[in-house]
């Protein structure tokens, strides 16, 4: 690899030009010197040492990007749609303004806030982290930082999120449910910790059932094992004559589809013996059969949002909206049918 010597040579400049170039410190240099530099070290392959750059801008162009989110069975969280789709759509905006991803994911409250308050970075993005997590991570670094699908408890302090109008999205679900007939539903989700992504979206079902005027205990939080072995137990339970519930609604089109071929496998009709429903619209809902009903969020979007919301933190520039809720959809498929005598929509 040529030398910044051996450059500036090339260029007819002096080395320290070059350097200037390499560190950003371009305000002296004329835009036509500035491109001819560049190009020569793209044509010479230059790999700048990173800590020397990091010395001379006092800064480290890394951006810490923190997964809270405990891996299913027998799987990496690298393998779950969303996590893949939302730090590839990350790395690939952060590298568009010049940053590097540093990613680490964990499950272990005390080890994601030591690691926030105690890395060298330019700012950080905390996903799916609980409220008590990200107000303690807020109280401990003065690093720009912005959360994704995270909620918070009233503490009064100012937080920058990048999330998804999650109880629309279950309320919007309850209420196609609902015009098919089925007041007797299921909402399947990991947790119903509060405040949470799954929490919120109960929350809107419980919203359409009570403006119907319907009774809230026919509308049941059954939560969902990351074991398949303690999931598929619960799966034979549902099956069980006389069915409990019309319509089972996931709050993850991955346990939908799970719960689709366990019933497919064992001769259990869907939507014929039970309705199904998701929540994202990933790869999922479209690879089972029948094809899931979903409610569609736009994950690509929710991680550019995230980085330009970061990059103005960084350049100090005023964020005016600071919990953003990104919109919902419903995408209609083929595994929720309407009950028999109900009015088709």
């Amino acid at each position: 690899m040529a030398t910044i010597k051996q450059i500036a040579q090339k260029a007819g400049v002096s080395p320290t030009t070059v350097s200037n170039v390499l560190h950003g410190n371009t305000s002296k240099v004329s835009p036509a010197i500035l491109k001819k530099v560049r190009a020569i070290l793209e044509e010479e392959k230059y790999a700048p040492n990173m800590g020397a750059v990091i010395l001379a801008r006092n800064n480290s162009r890394i951006i810490g990007v923190i997964l809270f989110m405990e891996p299913r069975s027998d799987e990496t969280v690298l393998e779950d749609p969303f996590a893949s789709t939302i730090l590839g759509t990350l790395e690939q905006e952060l590298r568009k303004h010049g940053y590097f991803m540093m990613l680490h994911t964990s499950v272990d409250k005390d080890e994601v806030i030591r690691l926030a308050a105690t890395w060298k970075l330019d700012g950080l993005i905390l996903l799916c982290v609980p409220s008590e997590v990200s107000g303690a991570v807020r109280k401990s670094i003065q690093t720009p930082v912005v959360f994704v699908d995270c909620y918070f408890g009233d503490d009064g302090q100012d937080y920058h999120n990048i999330g998804l109008d999650d109880d629309r999205g279950g309320y919007e679900m309850a209420r196609h449910l609902l015009s098919k007939g089925h007041t007797r539903m299921a909402f399947m989700a990991n947790s119903p910790d509060s405040p949470s992504v799954d929490s919120a979206r109960f929350d809107g079902c419980r919203r359409a059932f009570a403006e119907e005027g319907l009774d809230l205990a026919d509308v049941c939080y059954i939560p969902v094992s990351k074991s398949s072995k303690a999931r598929h137990l619960l799966y034979r339970r549902l099956m069980a004559e006389p069915l409990e519930y019309t319509a089972l609604f996931f709050s993850s089109d991955y346990y939908a589809a799970d719960a689709v071929n366990y019933f497919y496998e064992r001769g259990f009709d869907v939507p014929g013996r039970v309705s199904v429903a998701g929540f994202d619209d990933n790869c999922f809902s479209r690879l089972v059969r029948p094809h899931l009903t979903t409610v569609h969020q736009d994950v690509f979007q929710k991680g550019r949002s995230a980085v330009s919301m970061l990059m103005r933190l960084i350049r100090k520039e005023p964020v005016h909206e600071t919990d953003v809720r990104l919109p919902v959809r419903l995408t209609i498929r083929d595994s929720v049918r309407p009950i028999e005598g109900t009015p088709r929509a």
